[in-house]
């Protein structure tokens, strides 16, 4: 005779898979790693800086990069200008000629740069009327 009312089934305890928790944990260490390795150098093109003992990190505002190049290329900021059109190329920024008259100007020259490339992009610069430079360097 079958029994009206079987034995109920023991019932299973939930547990929490940790494995997927472990990748996802992985992924997101990976991601911190390689942003964080992204923002060293924020403005600019990496170039062979000058080292200096005076030099001075961090600034109260974001700063204009101007990059010369061995070759003689010029990058404002992080995209390539010519010599020529260095003056549009800075009126083009956020907040145009005023804003950039209220920032500084990073010189970030290339350590074996020809100085005629650097003399060149500051004498464009104070066409506009920029005259607050400033080079960068490593610390020795």
């Amino acid at each position: 005779m079958p029994k009206l009312f079987p034995a109920r089934k023991k019932k299973r305890t939930p547990r929490i898979e940790i494995i997927p928790m472990v990748d996802v944990m992985f992924l997101l260490l990976v991601f911190y790693i390689l942003s964080s390795l992204a923002l060293k150098h924020p403005m600019g093109i990496p170039v062979n800086l000058p080292a200096a003992d005076s030099s001075e990190s961090g600034a109260s505002q974001q700063p204009i990069v101007l990059t010369v190049r061995p070759d003689g290329r010029y990058f404002l900021n992080k995209d390539e200008v010519q010599l020529a059109d260095l003056g549009g190329a800075v009126e083009a920024l956020p907040g145009g000629l005023a804003a950039a008259r209220k920032t500084n100007i990073v010189l970030n020259a290339d350590l074996t740069s020809q100085h005629r490339y650097v003399v060149a992009a500051l004498d464009e610069l104070r066409k506009l009327g920029l005259n607050d430079f400033l080079i960068a360097t490593e610390e020795k």
